[in-house]
């Protein structure tokens, strides 16, 4: 899978840097989704929603993105 193109301060990271970024918020947004499924305490839904609600923005961004120039 050709990752999206990443800049972090001016600093372009490569694939498997990109693709790590992608996977911890992939993995973020899972745990969040599951202590919301499962009414954890230590998580107030306000903070959650606005969390998820951002992470899946990020991920719509990382899946639809235009081809990586080499």
């Amino acid at each position: 899978m050709q990752e999206a193109a990443i800049t972090i301060n001016g600093t372009v990271l490569n694939d498997v840097e990109s693709e790590t970024i992608r996977v911890a918020i992939d993995t973020l947004a899972n745990v969040l989704a599951e202590a919301v499924a499962s009414k954890d305490e230590g998580i107030t839904p306000t903070l959650t929603e606005r969390y998820l609600t951002a992470l899946i923005s990020i991920q719509k961004l990382l899946d639809n993105h235009p081809k990586r120039v080499q």
